[in-house]
């Protein structure tokens, strides 16, 4: 596409949810050229970091390859305050929800009402707790009159068990009934034990599965470390399974069993 053409991207009631109205103009043509463009509806899983990581930390970069074979991501540099990347995931779901959110409004008739509600939020370690913090303050300030808010939580090595023995769960046990999280955790991660993981997901409100890496730790490392980035990639594709169509094991294991 040359400095010459342009493209008008519109959306009308009279449309259905999923077809964008396009305006097309070219030198090549008289006049200009009116489309309309099909897509699926595909939420995107906002996704952030661990304390001490970045975006190029491999655990995320697996992991999010993984799930964008599936369903988009958009993952975020934040910062290492835990009240800051909260607010950080707040900014970054009101630019991209609020992109097509007039549109959506305007089709709460044709099917699409639970899911054009539907925030996707994620995070590994630290960032999974940002996740759910955020989460938490999204749905305590809905308005009753207004549609429920759908909240779905992808959380990767949530560091249930603190340096010193505490235990996170108090945000987990807060989440409402209209919450779902997918715990995707290693059976070796020190940070958050399966049996303690357990005894909290018998006591949520919020709707829980779980994903076990098998040999995995807090950093998502199995042996042999050639093994890691596979796992970790199918990992993401299980989670974004689970976004999509739901699993149907409360729990669903990754990586071969051992003796």
């Amino acid at each position: 596409m040359t400095r010459h053409d342009k493209i008008d991207a519109t959306t009308e009631s009279s449309t259905p949810w999923n077809v964008t109205t396009l305006t097309l103009t070219d030198d090549t043509v008289k006049k200009p050229i009116q489309c309309h463009q099909y897509a699926p509806y595909s939420p995107t899983l906002i996704f952030t970091h661990g304390a001490g990581g970045t975006l190029s930390v491999e655990a995320v970069v697996n992991f999010c390859t993984g799930f964008c074979s599936t369903l988009p991501v958009l993952a975020f540099q934040g910062s290492m305050n835990l009240k800051a990347r909260t607010q950080q995931f707040r900014a970054c779901k009101a630019k991209l929800y609020n992109v097509h959110e007039g549109r959506r409004k305007s089709k709460a008739g044709d099917g699409m009402r639970e899911r054009k509600h539907r925030v996707l939020l994620g995070g590994r370690s630290m960032g999974a707790r940002a996740a759910v913090i955020a989460a938490s303050e999204d749905l305590v300030e809905q308005d009753d009159e207004r549609d429920e808010v759908r909240v779905w939580l992808v959380l990767v090595s949530y560091p249930l068990q603190g340096p010193k023995g505490d235990v996170r769960d108090q945000i987990l046990l807060h989440l409402p009934k209209m919450a779902s999280v997918l715990f995707v955790v290693g059976d070796e991660d020190a940070m958050c034990p399966l049996e303690l993981l357990d005894e909290t997901k018998s006591e949520m409100m919020a709707t829980s599965q779980l994903v076990v890496v098998r040999g995995a730790d807090h950093g998502m490392n199995v042996k042999p470390a050639s093994m890691t980035k596979e796992l970790e990639e199918e990992a993401g594709r299980v989670a974004a399974r689970w976004v999509e169509d739901g699993l149907k094991e409360d729990v669903t294991y990754i990586g071969e069993e051992r003796d």
